[in-house]
């Protein structure tokens, strides 16, 4: 592997770490020792204590006093609560923009559409152009709280796709036009109606029927529902 570059080290390290991580090479349970992973990238270890805190906060490594970091197993919960208040606000954002878009959003979420149509199951990037795609319409609200909320849950997105269903992320390209031909026909109630489907799939049918199972949650479909009425 080639050396980093020094001028975004600690970056470029944190790239590496998460493209291993959804890429499979580092496993959920794997020891995350500062020492191998410098050595791996030819860097000190300032630069990778650095990253893995970063990466904590992302949900994609944990840390646990007296033994370290290890790769952190996402849970059909933390799947279940990050598409429903991604959903939430995406919903919110229709609603104050009454489903009008700029033509230049619109244009930018299709050249993001036809990126993630060439990435296939490169994880990493899927989850940068999912981001990108969904953050469109949230910036066009112009509340900058909203948009604070929604991009402190980006990085969650990164664990997210590292754990949901496969098919799921092959199915990513098809319910992301299906969004976006809903938001170019500037209809807000096929968006919201839209929008619930997007994520009760992106969740993971399987997942979110054991959820419910377990806790005795609502459905994501059930919820939204009700979120949508409450969202103006």
């Amino acid at each position: 592997m080639p050396k980093l570059n020094y001028k975004t080290l600690r970056q470029e390290v944190v790239d590496e770490i998460r493209q291993k991580i959804l890429g499979g090479e580092f496993k959920p349970g794997d020891r995350m020792k500062e020492n191998e992973i410098a050595e791996l990238f030819g860097v000190s270890r300032g630069p990778v204590r650095e990253a893995l805190r970063q990466i904590e906060q992302e949900g994609l490594v944990r840390y646990e006093r007296n033994v370290g970091c290890s790769v952190a197993a996402v849970t059909e919960q933390d799947i279940y609560e990050v598409c429903l208040l991604r959903a939430t606000l995406e919903i919110l954002a229709v609603r104050l923009n009454k489903g009008n878009f700029s033509a230049e959003s619109l244009q930018q979420m299709r050249e993001s559409l036809e990126r993630m149509k060439a990435l296939e199951d490169d994880l990493y990037q899927l989850a940068q152009e999912d981001n990108y795609f969904h953050s469109r319409i949230i910036e066009q609200t112009g509340f900058r709280k909203i948009e604070h909320v929604w991009k402190s849950m980006n990085v969650n997105n990164f664990a997210i796709f590292c754990a949901i269903d496969k098919q799921s992320v092959k199915d990513s390209y098809q319910r992301h036009l299906n969004l976006l031909t809903c938001y170019e026909q500037g209809d807000a109630e096929a968006m919201v109606d839209e929008l619930k489907r997007h994520y009760d799939v992106g969740a993971g049918s399987t997942a979110a029927e054991s959820i419910v199972k377990k806790s005795n949650q609502e459905s994501l479909a059930s919820i939204l529902a009700i979120n949508a009425d409450l969202c103006l």
